[in-house]
């Protein structure tokens, strides 16, 4: 029964590990994020609304910043498509 024991510690720690990487690339990337939005153009100036209100968009290497008027957009044409 220990040896089960010990697989499993060894994998948590191995995908805890990858995660915590992951997220470190992911950190990084979001300090060259694009300051303006990637839809209309619309500058992103840093406030506090702002902030909680724009969303970031990390894949593949590639950030994406979008505004709440272009990512309400996004999210119909989401729904359009899933109906």
């Amino acid at each position: 029964m220990r040896k089960i024991r010990k697989v499993n510690t060894n994998k948590r720690k191995k995908k805890r590990k990858a995660a915590e990487e992951r997220l470190a690339t992911q950190a990084s990337l979001m300090k060259n994020h694009p300051e303006e939005c990637c839809v209309c153009g619309t500058d992103f100036t840093r406030t506090q609304e702002t902030v909680i209100t724009w969303r970031v968009i990390i894949r593949e290497e590639r950030v994406r910043l979008t505004c709440p008027s272009c990512w309400g957009k996004i999210q119909e044409v989401i729904e359009q498509c899933q109906e």
